[in-house]
């Protein structure tokens, strides 16, 4: 009996130490599993902020890549603070200035037909003149009448030719030109229309405009002593609808260019070559100087007032100056 009892008692506690083993396994899976289970569960997550980033700075690199630096662009309003000799030129011009008889247009391809008559055949501009306010400063427009409309190359536009009459300018005091060594003459180009290039159409600009200036004594050219060059279009997105330029010429330097009172004619001549595109010239001041750089002013009363002319308003094409094209090519205007 005591020999079953102790038998029994032994598998007894074989068996609860079976179950405690068990039990042990269990709670070791279960707790390893839970850990497991936990750090996935607080694994940080998958770290973005780099990614994020990038592509916002490369967002914004290609944003700034589109941007259009027009932080040189000027409306019309800068064009009097653009001049240069206005305050102290010799010539300058008033509301009703009378300029006829002073200024003309200069012809030297016929003596007889004129430019727009039906029997002309040379390459002159037909040119009207007036005074015109540009951002507030009356300035000499040079209007070019386009007569030839059958000229599809150069869409009818021909040799502007423009003379000073200095022999009426200084009418009270002739002898005052024969000092003069240089002359400047202050030049704005506004275009009125798109810009014709080569390959098409472009902005509303002053893609160019060119001549030459000099002087036309006793019924002779002496040649051009300065040139013109001016440009507004930057290329880049952006433009300026008007170009400045001041233009020097150094008369004095050769003897037959000089004035001589005596001589029965003393011109001071203008030309601007032929652009297909629509660009209106204006004279804003002539600046007459001797040898030592010294201003020679204009007999007073020199240029008459008491002439009217039709006004002309001046807007500016664009609001800003930055170029938008539409899908035919044509620049927007309006946005």
């Amino acid at each position: 009996m005591k020999k079953i009892l102790a038998m029994t008692a032994a598998l007894t506690i074989t068996a609860m130490v079976f179950t405690s083993c068990g039990k042990t396994e269990d709670n070791t899976e279960s707790k390893a599993a839970t850990t497991t289970t936990t750090a996935a569960e607080t694994t940080a997550p998958e770290d973005t902020t780099a990614d994020e980033t990038t592509e916002d700075e490369t967002t914004a690199e290609e944003d700034k890549g589109s941007e259009v630096d027009n932080s040189n662009w000027k409306p019309l309003s800068a064009i009097a603070d653009s001049l240069e000799c206005y305050d102290n030129a010799s010539v300058k011009f008033a509301a009703d200035s009378d300029i006829k008889g002073i200024v003309s247009a200069f012809y030297e391809d016929s003596e007889e037909a004129k430019p727009g008559d039906a029997d002309y055949t040379g390459d002159e501009a037909k040119i009207n003149f007036s005074i015109q306010e540009v951002a507030g400063v009356p300035m000499l427009k040079c209007d070019e009448e386009i007569y030839d409309t059958e000229d599809t190359q150069n869409n009818g536009h021909k040799v502007l030719k423009v003379k000073f009459d200095m022999n009426k300018l200084f009418a009270a005091q002739p002898e005052l030109m024969d000092d003069i060594f240089n002359i400047k003459m202050e030049i704005v180009t506004i275009a009125r229309e798109q810009a014709i290039y080569d390959d098409g159409l472009g902005p509303v600009t002053v893609g160019w405009f060119g001549g030459a200036m000099g002087t036309n004594n006793a019924g002779e050219w002496n040649g051009n002593m300065a040139t013109i060059e001016m440009a507004s279009d930057a290329g880049d997105g952006w433009c300026n609808q008007w170009a400045h330029s001041v233009v020097n010429a150094r008369i004095g330097i050769k003897e037959n260019a000089k004035f001589n009172h005596a001589n029965e004619t003393n011109f001071t001549t203008v030309m601007s070559w032929v652009t297909k595109s629509d660009i209106d010239m204006y004279i804003a001041d002539i600046v007459f100087e001797d040898e030592n750089g010294n201003v020679i002013a204009l007999p007073e009363g020199a240029i008459p007032g008491g002439a009217s002319y039709e006004k002309e308003e001046l807007v500016d094409a664009d609001s800003d100056g930055i170029i938008e094209y539409a899908e035919d090519g044509t620049v927007v205007l309006e946005k």
